[in-house]
C-alpha cells in the first residue's frame, strides 16, 4: 500500500473512532446532567457483562477474516455461519443468567437491561463480520461514514431518552438503535454475498483462530473489566459511577488509537511477509506513538483539575479527578500494546496474546482487590496503573520477543523513554496558571526529547522543514 493511501485510510479511521468518541462524550456530558451517578453505576455492571459476552464474538470470526483475507467464501460463509451461531448461543445463556446476576449484585433492574442486551448480542455476531469484510476491502471511508451514522443514532436516542425519565434506560435505548443501524449499513456496503455454510475443510482452521482470539479477548475481558467489577462490588454503584466516567474520559483516546491499529495495522502487518521488515515496522510504529501519546496524556492530566470537572460535568463528579492519574498511565501503555496485540494476530499468533493475558489477569485482579480495600477508587486505579500499564507491557513484550527471537531491550526501551521525559514539564507546569500549563508542558517535553533522543529530535525537525515547504508550495501555486 502507498504512503499515501496509507495516511488517507489512517486519517478515515482516525476520524471514524473520533467521532464515536465525541458524541460518546457528549452523551455522557447530558446524562451526568440528567442523571444520577448510581444510574450511571447500574448500567456500569450491566456493561461489565455485556462486555464478557461480546469477547465471544468481537475480533473472533471478524479477526479471521481479516487474517485469512476474503478471496474464498468458503473460508467466510464459515466464519459468518459460526459467529451468528455463536451469537445466537450467547443471547440464550445471557437470557438464562441475567436473574441470577440481578441477584448477585442486588440490583434487580439488571434482569431486564441484560435481556436487552441478549438481542444486541445477535446483532453484533453479524455486524462485526460484516466490518471486518469491509476493512478487508479498505472501505475505510465507508466505515467512517457508517460510524458517523451510529454515532448520531446513539447520542441522539439516550439523550432523548434520558430527557423523556428513562434514566438507565437510556443506555439500552441507544444501544440497540445503534446496533440496529450498524448491522444493516456494513450489510449493504460489504457488498458481499454472505451464506449459511460451514465447510468441512476449514472448519478446524477456523475454530483452531477462534478458540485462540477467545482466550486472548478473555483475558483482555478480565484485565480491562475486573476494575469495574470490583468497584461495583466491594464499593458500591455510586463509587461505580464516578469510576466509569473517569475511565471513560481517561481512554477515550486510546480508543481511537487502538481502532486504527485493529482496522488498519492488523491488515497491513498481515501483508508483511519478512520477519525482519515485521519487527523495522513494529519498532517505528512503537516510537512514534509513544512520543506523541506521551505528552497527550500528559496534558489530559493536566487540564482535569477539580475546576474544569466541576464546570463540565457539575459539583459532583469532583471524586474522578483523584482516579485520572493512574487511569492515564494504564492508558498510556494500553496504545502501547495495541501494535503489537496487531501484529501477534497478523501474523497468526493470538496464542501469545492469549497466554500473556489470562496469566495477568489473576495477578491484575489480586491488585484490584486489595487497592480497592486499601484506597478505594483511587487505590483501584493505581493498581490498574502499576498491573495493567507497567507490569503487563513489561511481561507482554518480554514474551512475545522471546516467543518470536526478536530483541527485548530493542521494543521496550522506546515504551517506556517518552512517558518518563514527561516528568520534568508536569513539575514545572503543574502548579503553573491553567491556561499556562499546556505551553510549558510542550516546550519542556520539547527540551527533553532534544537532550535525551537527538536523532528523533533531528527526524522530526527534517519532517516539518519538508511540511513546512509542502505547504509553502502548495500556497505558491495557488497564488
Amino acid at each position: 500500500m502507498k504512503a499515501t493511501a496509507l495516511f488517507k485510510n489512517g486519517l478515515w479511521i482516525s476520524y471514524a473512532t473520533f467521532v464515536t468518541r465525541i458524541f460518546a462524550f457528549l452523551s455522557s456530558l447530558v446524562l451526568a446532567r440528567l442523571l444520577q451517578p448510581s444510574d450511571f453505576g447500574i448500567i456500569g455492571i450491566a456493561y461489565v457483562f455485556w462486555s464478557f459476552f461480546s469477547l465471544f464474538i468481537q475480533d473472533t470470526a471478524g479477526a479471521f477474516i481479516i487474517y485469512k483475507g476474503i478471496e474464498h467464501p468458503k473460508y467466510v460463509n464459515t466464519a459468518y455461519t459460526i459467529s451468528l451461531l455463536v451469537g445466537l448461543a450467547l443471547a440464550v445463556g445471557v437470557i438464562a443468567t441475567a436473574p441470577l446476576i440481578a441477584m448477585f449484585f442486588k440490583e434487580p433492574t439488571l434482569t431486564w437491561i441484560l435481556v436487552a442486551f441478549a438481542f444486541n448480542l445477535i446483532l453484533s455476531s453479524a455486524s462485526y463480520v460484516y466490518s471486518s469484510v469491509m476493512t478487508r476491502q479498505l472501505k475505510y471511508r465507508a466505515i467512517a461514514n457508517i460510524t458517523l451514522a451510529n454515532s448520531i443514532t446513539r447520542l441522539l436516542a439516550t439523550t432523548g431518552a434520558a430527557f423523556l425519565g428513562f434514566s438507565y434506560w437510556s443506555f439500552v435505548i441507544g444501544d440497540t438503535t445503534s446496533w440496529l443501524v450498524n448491522c444493516v449499513l456494513t450489510r449493504y456496503y460489504s457488498r458481499y454475498k454472505f451464506r449459511l455454510q460451514i465447510d468441512s475443510e476449514v472448519k478446524s482452521e477456523v475454530q483452531s483462530f477462534y478458540f485462540g482470539t477467545v482466550a486472548s479477548s478473555f483475558g483482555l475481558y478480565t484485565n480491562f473489566n475486573i476494575d469495574n467489577f470490583t468497584v461495583g462490588k466491594l464499593l458500591g454503584s455510586a463509587s461505580l459511577g464516578y469510576y466509569n466516567l473517569a475511565y471513560q474520559l481517561t481512554n477515550a483516546f486510546s480508543s481511537i488509537v487502538g481502532a486504527v491499529f485493529n482496522q488498519l495495522g492488523m491488515p497491513i502487518f498481515a501483508q508483511l511477509v519478512d520477519d525482519k521488515e515485521q519487527q523495522d515496522t513494529l519498532l517505528k510504529v512503537v516510537e512514534q506513538t509513544a512520543i506523541l501519546t506521551a505528552v497527550i496524556c500528559a496534558l489530559i492530566f493536566l487540564m482535569t483539575d477539580s475546576y474544569v470537572v466541576t464546570l463540565v460535568f457539575g459539583k459532583q463528579w469532583i471524586p474522578i479527578v483523584n482516579v485520572i492519574p493512574g487511569l492515564l498511565i494504564f492508558s498510556y501503555f494500553r496504545i502501547i500494546n495495541s501494535s503489537l496485540f496487531s501484529m501477534l494476530v497478523a501474523k497468526g499468533r493470538p496464542d501469545i496474546n492469549a497466554k500473556v493475558n489470562l496469566q495477568i489477569a489473576p495477578i491484575a485482579v489480586a491488585g484490584f482487590v486489595l487497592g480497592a480495600n486499601l484506597g478505594g477508587i483511587i487505590g483501584v486505579s493505581l493498581a490498574v496503573a502499576l498491573v495493567l500499564g507497567v507490569g503487563w507491557t513489561i511481561y507482554w513484550w518480554w514474551v512475545a520477543c522471546r516467543s518470536l527471537g526478536w530483541s527485548f531491550p530493542k521494543f521496550i526501551i522506546p515504551c517506556f523513554v517518552p512517558i518518563l521525559l514527561t516528568i520534568p514539564g508536569l513539575l514545572i507546569s503543574y502548579s503553573l496558571p491553567l491556561m499556562i500549563r499546556p505551553f510549558a508542558l510542550i516546550l519542556t517535553y520539547i527540551i527533553c526529547i532534544g537532550f535525551f533522543l537527538p536523532q528523533k529530535f533531528a527526524q522530526y525537525k527534517i519532517k516539518l522543514n519538508q511540511l513546512f515547504k509542502r505547504l509553502q508550495k502548495l500556497r505558491h501555486n495557488n497564488e
